[in-house]
């Protein structure tokens, strides 16, 4: 079995820089390639007590290489990793004291700005604990808004602004709140009222029905009287009722009668008409049917029967007939011929 080779390339090493690892590796390849050769006869062999004793000694010859692999591995990662961590420390040695020069000069540097910013970050405190005391929502501490960096002007307005918005609210507020005791009281004052109105209108509810009691019971005792006055009227007309009713019966059962009649004689109409219709459909499919021979014999057997199918009264009228009855047998002459 060949030596595997892997591309340093992949890596981003180059091939000269790998070749201590793999110098490393070789005595162990080479010793793997070779119980590889035992491997591959021993798996053609047949099964038998002998095969099994030297399989299980070329296995264990097998995990000795893949653990000395295995240790060769971890040596050279450490070898690597503190080759790596050496460098590291190499850079940080180097590097500090550059560092170090580097935030001096800076401070250097920025030595005003930083002062600027030392100046706008008390201004900020300051103005800060100016506006709060106006904040009415929170909308101020959650806006992290940049007051140090405000000219004296703006800020001066935007102070003045904010304190006129905090007195206008606190001022609606304690017009609402006086507003709100006033309409308590009024509230309080209309209910007493209330309460004085509803006991006098109780006096008077409890008065008014001592007297509806005294009219109701005059008026049931009347009532009772005008009951049973009505009682006899109404059997007086129950009774002329149940007479009229009967009388009402028999006329709805003759009209009843009449109806049925009519509507068999309409039923029957229609079903004559029915049948008429469908005989004329019939004649005119059959018709439809003919070739034209048969619709000429048709037609003239259909002009025939116009002949003096209508008689008049009139001489005027008859003679009339006569010219149309003799227009037809001409017409009959001309299909014939």
């Amino acid at each position: 079995m060949a030596l595997v080779k892997i591309d340093p390339k992949e890596y981003g090493l180059e091939e000269k820089s790998v070749v201590v690892i793999e110098k490393a590796f070789e005595p162990k390849i080479i010793e793997r390639d070779e119980l590889a050769k035992s491997y591959a006869q021993i798996v053609k062999k047949d099964l038998s007590p002998t095969l099994c004793s030297e399989a299980s000694t070329l296995r264990k010859q097998l995990v000795k290489v893949r653990t000395g692999i295995a240790a060769i591995h971890q040596t050279q990662k450490a070898f690597f990793l503190a080759s790596g961590r050496f460098v590291d420390a190499w850079k940080n040695k180097e590097t500090l004291p550059i560092t170090q020069m580097e935030e001096t000069l800076s401070g250097i540097e920025k030595h005003f700005e930083n002062i600027e910013k030392e100046r706008i970050a008390k201004l900020q405190e300051k103005r800060f604990k100016e506006i709060v005391q106006y904040d009415l929502n929170g909308e101020i501490i959650n806006s992290n808004a940049d007051f140090g960096g405000m000219s004296d002007t703006v800020w001066t307005n935007f102070l003045a602004g904010a304190r006129h918005t905090f007195e206008v609210v606190k001022a609606a507020e304690q017009k609402a709140a006086d507003d709100e005791r006033k309409r308590l009281e009024q509230v309080e004052k209309e209910r007493i009222a209330k309460e004085k109105a509803e006991a006098e209108e109780q006096e008077r509810i409890r008065k008014e029905n001592e007297r509806l009691k005294a009219e109701a019971i005059e008026r049931e005792r009347l009532a009772e009287i005008e009951q049973k006055k009505r009682d006899k009227i109404e059997a007086e007309r129950l009774e002329k009722e149940k007479k009229e009713s009967a009388r009402r019966e028999e006329i709805l059962r003759k009209e009843r009668e009449e109806r049925e009649r009519i509507e068999q004689m309409l039923h029957e109409k229609e079903a004559e008409e029915a049948r008429l219709k469908k005989e004329a459909e019939e004649k005119l499919q059959a018709e439809l049917n003919m070739g034209d021979a048969d619709k000429v014999k048709a037609l003239i057997v259909d002009l025939k029967g116009l002949i003096g199918k209508y008689s008049f009264k009139s001489i005027k009228n008859k003679e009339r007939a006569v010219f149309v009855d003799s227009s037809i047998n001409n017409i009959i002459d001309h299909i014939k011929s």
